[in-house]
């Protein structure tokens, strides 16, 4: 009994000495008073691979609070996005020095662990420099990265566990949340949720529902889409599988695609304008176009020399749509890379890796087994869709959740913010849609108050 004793406190000492080493003790632009500690390091997910975590504990009570691990997507783009332009208590001023606070974040009601996958994302790495990986690895080293994070925090193993993400986080959380819960019996976890933000959850889907999407909009023209109805889907439009047609009307569809990401429009919000720059591309428009593309597009597309291949100046902007050079700038601080404890021979950081975008495998293309499991194991999941989003479009998650086979327990029905529609909800068992109206892709940056109370409402299993 004294050995075992003795065992807990020698593991106890050493996970209080990585609270020490990781936690961050002046972050560099933060010119107010932080309520709640903060911790930056690396979890070993694997033999070579090292995930980089960066963890806010919550302003309320963090012995106590729900704990939010969060996955941003690509494949490629790092969490810190999440962290640093969505829901984080910090967020980088546009001088790319200073911070400001976040009135909506998150960490207010929980504690939010955010984790650079997988390796070659941000500041996480390879020992052997490959970083060659897929849909399951990531998944299997994303779980073992949550399991070295509780190694070096253990008083919150037992807290409530919500996985959360969005857009190719379609893909990374539930397969996660999967693993934890078949994990279970030998490692618990007090797993009680699940939720994704416009998350990619069906290739097929996606793809048909982003076309319907474009014309419900106003994008398309109505010769070509009765081109498309009459020729490519023999009349049928709504059960064509638009993935799958081949000749000028594969043609046609792809175009289509292509006008959403690149005619001008953002494709991250509808209604939202675009940087000015029209001329720069980007690591991120890279990866979350070639993430929610299927891989027959792919394969046609990769024919022409501009494809993935083709870059142009960055010019201080990070998309058409979107600039994050204040983020860039932040990051790659000396100043800010030493209080985050990077170590000064990992390369810079960006939002997005190209090099994992074009290397990535993708093998799961449509979520629905991962979900329903999750929903047996009695694990809830909210499903959050910013209706102005093209990338992945509300259209898809309302499918999405319908065909799931769950019972409906109440139909589409308004939800309400400060007295004004926020969305719409619809409630299955186990499983609850709701759109964020006139919110993005980014709708708990875009449409930070809705989000955040949908967010915090789940967490404490509250009605939306």
């Amino acid at each position: 009994m004294k050995v075992v004793v003795g065992l807990v406190a020698v593991a106890t000492v050493l996970a209080t000495l990585c609270f020490a080493v990781d936690e961050i003790k002046d972050l560099p632009g933060v010119n107010f008073e932080l309520n709640f500690k903060h911790y930056s390091g690396f979890l070993k997910a694997s033999e070579t691979h090292f995930l980089h975590y960066w963890f806010v504990e919550s302003q309320s009570n963090p012995a106590k609070d729900p704990l939010i691990f969060w996955f941003n997507g690509g494949p490629g783009c790092s969490s810190l996005d999440g962290l640093l332009n969505e829901m984080g208590p910090y967020e980088v001023s546009e001088d790319g020095k200073t911070m400001k606070q976040n009135e909506y974040a998150w960490n207010k009601f929980a504690s939010v662990v955010y984790i650079e996958s997988p390796a070659g994302v941000g500041f996480s790495y390879s020992t052997d420099g490959n970083t060659q990986t897929n849909d399951k690895q990531t998944a299997a080293e994303n779980y073992e990265a949550v399991k070295q994070f509780f190694g070096k925090h253990p008083s919150f193993r037992n807290h409530s566990v919500f996985i959360m993400g969005e857009s190719y986080g379609g893909v990374y959380v539930p397969s996660l949340t999967l693993n934890i819960v078949e994990g279970e019996k030998d490692y618990p976890i007090n797993l009680r949720g699940m939720a994704l933000g416009n998350g990619y959850v069906h290739e097929k889907m996606n793809i048909d529902t982003s076309v319907r999407f474009a014309y419900a909009h106003g994008l398309i023209d109505e010769k070509v889409w009765q081109t498309v109805e009459r020729e490519c889907c023999h009349g049928c439009i709504e059960t064509c599988d638009l993935t799958a047609v081949q000749g000028h009307c594969g043609t046609m569809v792809t175009e289509i695609f292509n006008f959403i990401w690149f005619g001008g429009l953002n494709p991250y919000d509808l209604y939202r304008d675009c940087d000015p720059n029209p001329s720069v591309n980007s690591n991120r428009m890279t990866s979350n176009r070639v993430g929610v593309l299927p891989r027959a597009f792919i394969v046609r597309e990769s024919k022409h020399p501009s494809f993935l291949r083709k870059r142009f100046p960055r010019l201080g902007a990070s998309v058409p749509c979107l600039n994050d050079t204040d983020l860039l700038t932040y990051m790659n601080s000396p100043e800010v890379r030493t209080a985050l404890n990077i170590p000064s021979n990992l390369p810079g950081w960006d939002i997005c890796s190209d090099k994992i975008t074009e290397s990535y495998e993708k093998q799961y293309t449509d979520m629905t087994p991962f979900v329903q499991k999750i929903v047996k194991a009695n694990v809830r999941v909210l499903l959050y869709y910013g209706d102005t989003d093209m990338a992945c479009n509300f259209m898809m998650g309302q499918q999405f959740a319908a065909q799931l086979g769950l019972p409906r327990q109440l139909g589409k029905t308004a939800w309400k913010f400060n007295k004004q529609i926020a969305g719409f909800k619809t409630l299955y068992k186990g499983v609850t849609y709701i759109t964020i109206r006139g919110a993005g892709h980014m709708a708990p940056q875009w449409r930070a108050p809705e989000t955040t109370y949908a967010i915090k409402q789940f967490v404490l299993n509250h009605p939306i």
